[in-house]
């Protein structure tokens, strides 16, 4: 899973290199209902926009499964705290937790992936407009997801028997 994140984050980088060729100087970052746009940027603030939520989004879906081995237990909420962050429990913690994180990253950088070739789509249109309907149903796929994976966590952090 780790490798389909990587690949699903790094599809997105090429998607802002190529959005910086295509894209005229102003683009629209923000669609209204109907999919008009209603907030406009530089196609370099885009990238910027880009950069600033993706990296670190990238960086903590990588990382967040070995924090839990160097963080002090009472800056960590999870299901059955007690059992997970006993000594010798926590790197099994770390294995279990970095492999539902890289998932949910997976999910998460195909959902932004899909935005961003949706907003170049809209840009590239004359007018200029957001497929909604689209958009729609990627948003409410990613918004289906989130809880399965948040019953998985649960599962998945559950104590042996």
């Amino acid at each position: 899973m780790r490798r389909l994140m990587i690949s699903a984050f790094v599809a997105n980088l090429v998607l802002m290199l190529v959005s910086l060729l295509m894209l005229p100087d102003q683009v629209a970052i923000h669609f209204r209902g109907g999919g008009v746009p209603d907030a406009w940027a530089s196609k370099w603030a885009n990238a910027l926009i880009f950069m600033v939520i993706q990296i670190p989004l990238f960086a903590l879906c990588m990382s967040v499964g070995r924090l839990t081995l160097n963080i002090p237990a009472k800056w960590l909420s999870l299901p059955n705290k007690d059992y997970w962050l006993k000594p010798e429990n926590r790197v099994e913690l770390e294995a279990r937790f970095s492999a539902l994180m890289e998932e949910f990253g997976f999910a998460l950088f195909v959902f932004l992936f899909i935005v961003g070739l949706l907003t170049l789509d809209a840009n590239l249109s004359d007018p200029v407009q957001l497929n909604e309907p689209l958009f729609l149903v990627f948003f409410a796929g990613f918004m289906f997801y989130v809880p399965y994976w948040l019953v998985k966590v649960f599962r998945r952090l559950k104590v042996p028997q």
